[in-house]
């Protein structure tokens, strides 16, 4: 008898010890509850993950499309290799069913399905799992009880469009044409007259044919695709994802202009049901759908608290692919703001939480970089939203980073920007010329399709901008409100896409629009403060080229170096100065100034320098 009690204990402690560490205690908590009779969907990430210095490296200087296939082939080769064993496994058990709905991600290495707990326990054994957590489906909006429907009184701009300065950037010529911003949300009315004539389609597909036809894996997917759902359509059932995605790009054909970038194309990725619920695989599937479909910008008004336990592991592993393929991120902080649930440095939600690709100089701790850019969310009045989520943030007990520690050091800065959330008007899901606003529309997954656009517009300027750059922008040129600087209310500041567009450099090989400016000018330049370069944007008006010079001055008056010395046509121009000298020495940290003179016109600007 005792003999046999030793074995037993013996037994357990293997069994213990076997699954310790990859079998979350979340979807070990649920496998107990219901027990062997029914299917848990579940996620099971393989420790074999993106090598990131590596393919960073990979795609250091590369074209965008070029960027893009480089990433998708190196996960898939990895996808490929580790995943071999445990497809078939599962394949096997689909057979038995004990398995269902399996999906193979090679963003992030992981395999998502639903199965019974004796495939899990298997599963669990194999030598090449990292863990296998609950694919639980969670509640991430609350759906409006009520719809306040706008009726538009002529032709009018809503007062959040006007705000962020939008409007004077689409008189330069700029809307956003040719960018595609992937909105995962609850779906789109793709149908709504404010955005059908720039809805992206899948040009490879036929619509409602029940094929494959363009053999990416998805059937009929020609707007885009219902993860939720595992369908070919994407349309919007609650309203949520309708609004946002009219804050994008909504054109007012209807009468009012609700969008940023009103020529943006928007893919309609649909990851939550009609209450706003949806688990973390579905989401991670369409950020690899925006990847492989050619998205620019993917928006983003959801998250995941950080009581509820979320994978923060794998999404930043998932972000941090989006950063390599050369997209960038626009994502809601939360609506936690003072949650005694989610106290700092556990307030912004998952993956809001997850690091931008630059960092700002008042983030003087330093860790690793990823694509999102962290929403919160302003009022008409400029002041922060209560229930806007606050940072810092922490990654310290996150491996294999371990960085942002929090108290007694900083942690990370979180939002990275605020924009508009607060009563927004925006298309309705329910017609195809309707308009919804009022305090219900209200949050930082409002605010977020604000910035999402905003990016539009600066990628239809220069469509090879570098994220870290755009990023650098954004927050540089955002409207500085709060405490002086980057802070955990607001980030760098309230958007000004006026600011941001005008700071963003022409991309090489691309020709100006032909609306030129009324007057001379020097703008401010970006970012600055700045480490290691910064952008600085002039402009020559309307009429004949004139000679123009353009030269960097220290606060003692001695001339660093001439960057602009030769005649200039008409328009906006922009030169980049690395922080060197005319003998290409590095200057060191302080303040300079940038001297334009062209036609009579003289101007000095100030810029700050930190190495």
């Amino acid at each position: 008898m005792k003999r046999l009690t030793l074995i037993c204990v013996i037994l357990f402690l293997f069994y213990s010890f076997a699954f310790s560490g990859v079998i979350t205690r979340q979807l070990s908590e649920k496998m107990e509850e219901i027990g062997n009779n029914e299917l848990i969907p579940v996620n099971v990430i393989m420790k074999e993950q993106a090598d990131m210095v590596y393919l960073m490296n990979l795609v250091k200087g590369k074209e965008v499309t070029e960027r893009r296939e480089i990433v998708i082939n190196y996960l898939k080769k990895i996808r490929d290799i580790s995943q071999k064993r445990i497809l078939l496994y599962l394949e096997s058990m689909e057979e038995e069913g004990k398995v269902e709905q399996v999906r193979s991600l090679w963003l992030g290495n992981a395999v998502c399905f639903e199965a019974h707990n004796d495939v899990i326990e298997e599963i669990a054994k194999l030598p090449d799992i990292r863990s296998i957590d609950l694919d639980e489906e969670r509640e991430l909006i609350v759906r409006p009880e009520k719809l306040t429907p706008t009726l538009p009184v002529g032709r009018d701009i809503v007062w959040n469009i006007n705000l962020v300065r939008a409007p004077e950037v689409w008189a330069l010529g700029y809307t956003g044409e040719n960018i595609i911003v992937s909105v995962l949300d609850t779906g789109v009315r793709y149908t709504h007259r404010d955005l059908k004539d720039h809805i992206w389609k899948n040009t490879g597909e036929i619509p409602g044919n029940g094929l494959d036809d363009d053999s990416n894996g998805y059937v009929d997917d020609y707007y885009g695709y219902d993860f939720y759902n595992d369908d070919g359509d994407p349309i919007d059932d609650n309203g949520h994802g309708t609004h946002c995605a009219g804050t994008v790009a909504g054109d007012g054909t209807c009468g009012t202009q609700t969008g940023v970038a009103p020529g943006a194309q928007v893919m309609s990725l649909k990851v939550l049901n009609n209450y706003g619920g949806g688990n973390e695989s579905d989401v991670w599937e369409a950020m690899q759908y925006s990847i492989d479909n050619g998205a620019h910008v993917i928006s983003m008004s959801l998250g995941w608290c950080h009581n509820w336990n979320p994978d923060r592991q794998q999404w930043r592993n998932t972000c941090n692919a989006v950063l390599a393929g050369g997209i960038i991120m626009s994502v809601a902080a939360g609506n936690e703001g003072g949650s005694p649930s989610n106290p700092i440095p556990d307030n912004v939600r998952t993956p809001g939480d997850v690091p931008p690709p630059w960092l700002h100089p008042d983030q003087t701790l330093i860790g690793g970089l990823s694509a999102v850019v962290t929403v919160g969310a302003t009022d008409s009045l400029d002041s922060i939203a209560d229930f806007s989520s606050r940072g810092p943030v922490t990654w310290d007990t996150i491996p294999p980073w371990n960085d942002y520690p929090y108290n007694p050091e900083m942690g990370l800065i979180d939002p990275d920007i605020s924009a508009p959330g607060v009563c927004i008007t925006s298309l309705d899901y329910s017609t195809d010329d309707g308009y919804v606003g009022g305090p219900m529309w209200s949050g930082t997954s409002m605010a977020t399709p604000h910035v999402a656009g905003a990016m539009a517009l600066m990628l239809s300027k220069n469509s090879g901008l570098a994220q870290a750059i755009m990023d650098s922008i954004l927050e540089v040129t955002s409207v500085d409100y709060g405490l002086t600087g980057k802070d955990t209310d607001y980030g760098a500041g309230r958007l000004d896409c006026y600011e941001a567009f005008t700071a963003t450099p022409v991309g090489v090989g691309e020709s100006k629009k032909t609306v030129y400016p009324k007057v001379f000018g020097l703008s401010r330049n970006a970012p600055n403060p700045f480490y290691n370069g910064t952008f600085i944007t002039y402009q020559i008006p309307d009429g004949r080229s004139v000679y123009t010079v353009l030269s960097i001055y220290d606060v003692s008056g001695k001339l660093i170096k001439t960057l602009v010395n030769s005649q200039h046509d008409p328009g906006k121009h922009s030169v980049y100065w690395d922080g060197r000298d005319g003998l290409g020495r590095r200057v060191v940290s302080g303040i300079y100034f940038v001297r334009f003179a062209a036609g009579g016109y003289v101007r000095t600007g100030k810029m700050l320098l930190l190495r």
